[in-house]
């Protein structure tokens, strides 16, 4: 089996945001979470298989009552974390105490834009000085903080900008990735997104702004956005917060995808169920586009915008096309 690289685990659907993109639902119907022996017992299993990073997401995971326990127990075994969170209930004394149990923490914080008016369009008002607020807090005690951003019909324009802001702010890494219509997403498509062309345009622009600010930037590009290979459930699997082994979180509403349940089985067994889950679109083994660097797109996107998981992803074959031409 191909060791993973990151497996993202959903601690809890609890989030004090509604966030307009979430593909989770998080916050919404009944609160679902893993019990903590469980997760440590995952923990372990990881470690036992080589994992390079462990992604602690949610729901919001500053609302999981046993955050701080999983996290010592992660240093205590060598488990390298990764912490995700839209940063709006870190105060400095919660910021201090995740330096204390665990000052390896990698942590990244969500936001969405450059100001209150966009980011607070996608994530709820007054959440940008919240997050911003958060994201001060984790850096005044020692955390290199990496930002999360997600390209939508709302702020794609403003990434050029959104970058000047973190520069301005002092951190130096951000994460960028595409959004998928799932979940509260899918209610809110209307709103955040976008034809395929459209789409075209602003992974050009996004693109370009990372490359023009790839000197003294750390940037993190989601194979969705720059049509890298994807690595669902081969080097990439989410665990949704009942277990649910999946390649990708944006699979979460697909039984088909679903590749098995951590309490109930060792997690070795699920992930080997990856391997040639997907399959390479026979149209793209013939395209020399393909041949040229395009690897068929993302998975989910290719689910959401042709139909099938097992057909090319009509966003990244048009750009990537387009920058062949």
């Amino acid at each position: 089996m191909m060791r993973p690289y990151i497996v993202e685990c959903e601690i809890t659907s609890g989030c004090n945001l509604r966030c307009k993109h979430c593909y989770a639902r998080s916050g919404d119907g009944p609160r679902r979470e893993l019990r903590p022996e469980v997760i440590k017992d995952l923990m372990l299993q990881l470690k036992g298989i080589g994992l390079r990073y462990f992604d602690i997401v949610g729901g919001e995971p500053f609302t999981y009552p046993h955050l701080f326990d999983l996290i010592d127990f992660a240093g205590r075994i060598g488990l390298r974390v990764i912490l995700n969170t839209n940063g709006t209930l870190i105060t400095r004394e919660i910021a201090l105490k995740l330096k204390d149990t665990n000052p390896h923490t990698l942590i990244g914080v969500s936001l969405d834009g450059s100001c209150p008016q966009i980011n607070d369009a996608i994530r709820g008002e007054g959440n940008f000085i919240r997050a911003v607020k958060g994201v001060v807090n984790l850096m005044r005690v020692g955390f290199n903080v990496t930002l999360l951003f997600v390209v939508t019909k709302v702020n794609w324009g403003d990434f050029g900008r959104y970058v000047d802001f973190a520069r301005e702010l002092g951190v130096s890494a951000i994460y960028v990735d595409r959004f998928m219509p799932v979940g509260r997403g899918k209610i809110n498509e209307g709103i955040l997104n976008m034809s395929i062309d459209e789409w075209v345009e602003a992974l050009e622009f996004v693109n370009g702004v990372v490359e023009e600010n790839s000197s003294d930037f750390i940037f993190y590009v989601g194979e969705a956005l720059n049509g890298d290979p994807c690595t669902a459930g081969e080097e990439h699997f989410s665990i949704l917060c009942d277990g649910t082994v999946v390649p990708c979180g944006h699979f979460r509403y697909n039984p088909e995808f679903y590749l098995g349940n951590i309490r109930y089985e060792p997690v070795e067994t699920i992930f080997r169920r990856g391997k040639g889950i997907f399959n390479v679109p026979s149209q793209c083994t013939q395209c020399r586009t393909y041949e040229e660097g395009c690897f068929g797109g993302c998975r989910a996107s290719a689910m959401i915008f042709a139909g099938k998981a097992d057909l090319p992803d009509p966003v990244i074959c048009r750009y990537r096309r387009k920058l062949g031409s």
